[in-house]
């Protein structure tokens, strides 16, 4: 007779092989090849992205690089400031959105023909301009959000920043310890910012580069007192201090343009929706109520 240690030894095997594939399959894939197999890996899975794609955004990748050489750099450095500006999401690109409007500019061909077939030539420069305008417009409301929320957080942010520079700690020091503390769209300009003076980059290229990706003014406006405080050797606690009071300032003044903007929108609204349905209620109680044949009102007419 087999001896019942065998089971209970391919039982357990069984449930270790179990337990092993499941923690590679919940597991990352780099844990478990090495850098040629990793390579491999990036090439078959770029290989199957492009085999998925449409023959559309095939075709228009293929455009979009004919494109690329045809802009002018002024053009380029723009597009690249707004994925600055957003904070460089992932997948968004200068090439991406390249690649992106001439899809769009591809999808609108037979729209085009379309207005010629009808004659309406006025209407064909603002496809072009569609085109354009869609997928920058992501972007840009990203842009503006992102630049809000480093407006709102620039204030506290130097607020402690000098507190810590106060207590003695070197200012590099403070700035890591402050953006550990905070999390946001800021803070990661900030850790990046120290990534680069670590690096060896300048004190001026690296902050000038910090206003540079924010596009904010208060960021701008702390960069250039920041610098100069460095330069001149003013005392860099009162220097934040003042900063932050200027941010609240300026901050309190944009709130108060905004909820004077609010006015008007509501006063239109109004004047759009609720006055037109007050006038239909009131004239149809007021037929209703005289109690008016229309049929002999339009017999007598005609």
């Amino acid at each position: 007779m087999m001896s019942p240690l065998w089971p209970a030894l391919a039982a357990t095997g069984a449930l270790v092989l179990f337990l092993m594939g499941y923690r590679m399959l919940r597991g990352r894939v780099a844990d478990y090849l090495d850098a040629s197999d990793l390579i491999l890996l990036d090439d078959e899975r770029r290989r199957e992205a492009v085999t998925r794609t449409s023959p559309l955004t095939r075709l228009a990748g293929r455009f979009a690089t004919r494109l690329r050489r045809l802009i002018s750099p002024a053009v380029l450095d723009a597009l690249q400031r707004q994925v600055d500006y957003a904070g460089r999401p992932p997948g968004v690109t200068v090439e991406s959105l390249l690649r992106r409007m001439c899809w769009w500019l591809l999808l609108m061909i037979p729209v085009g023909i379309l207005f010629v077939v009808q004659g309406q030539l006025v209407a064909l420069p603002l496809l072009p301009l569609v085109a354009v305008l869609v997928p920058l417009m992501p972007v840009a409301a990203r842009a503006r959000r992102r630049r809000e929320a480093i407006d709102r957080d620039l204030p506290d942010f130097l607020d402690i920043l000098a507190v810590t520079v106060s207590a003695g700690m070197s200012f590099r020091g403070a700035l890591a310890r402050v953006a550990d503390h905070f999390s946001g769209a800021f803070s990661d300009e900030i850790r990046l910012t120290l990534g680069q003076l670590s690096h060896g980059s300048s004190v001026r290229v690296a902050f000038t580069g910090l206003a540079q990706r924010t596009g904010s003014v208060a960021v701008r406006t702390f960069v250039t007192a920041f610098l100069q405080a460095e330069e001149l050797g003013a005392p860099l606690a009162t220097t934040l201090n003042q900063i932050a009071v200027d941010m609240r300032r300026d901050s309190a003044q944009r709130m108060r343009r905004k909820a004077g903007q609010t006015a008007p929108r509501v006063t239109l609204v109004t004047s759009m929706v609720l006055v037109p349905a007050c006038l239909i209620l009131v004239i149809a109680g007021l037929v209703i109520g005289a109690d008016i044949d229309f049929a002999e009102l339009f017999e007598a007419f005609s």
